[in-house]
């Protein structure tokens, strides 16, 4: 697979995600904590806001090195995939065992659909 494909696919998905952050970051405040509790629900509208940018890094770094060496590329799915794999962490090590947080297995499914994607098109990667 053309390492440029690649990093366009997860580049968008990441710049989609990002958005949604930040533009819908209440909505996803609202859904996501599990209380009644004004300033816990805001802080999880915080949360996302805060988020939001770091997620918008990381689509447009991969989006404007579409045009990088297979070296460089390669090293980038590396890269996504490391951080990938701390999220699956701390999904699924911290906030599935959170009672204050309404975590479940569909909501992280796009991110494991996209960190399996990743480690195929470093496997598979050519210019």
């Amino acid at each position: 697979m053309k390492t440029k494909l690649s990093l366009s696919i997860i580049g968008f998905y990441n710049l989609i995600v990002g958005s949604a952050m930040l533009f819908f970051a209440e909505a996803i405040g609202n859904q996501i904590v599990n209380s009644e509790n004004v300033e816990a629900i805001k802080m999880g509208e915080m949360f996302h806001y805060g988020l939001a940018p770091a997620i918008l890094t990381i689509a447009f770094v991969l989006l404007l090195a579409r045009n990088c060496s297979i070296d460089t590329a390669k090293n980038m799915l590396i890269g996504y995939i490391v951080g990938t794999l701390v999220l699956m962490y701390v999904f699924f090590g911290v906030l599935a065992n959170e009672a204050l947080i309404n975590f479940s297995i569909e909501s992280a499914a796009p991110d494991i659909v996209f960190l399996a994607f990743a480690v195929f098109a470093y496997l598979k990667a050519k210019e």
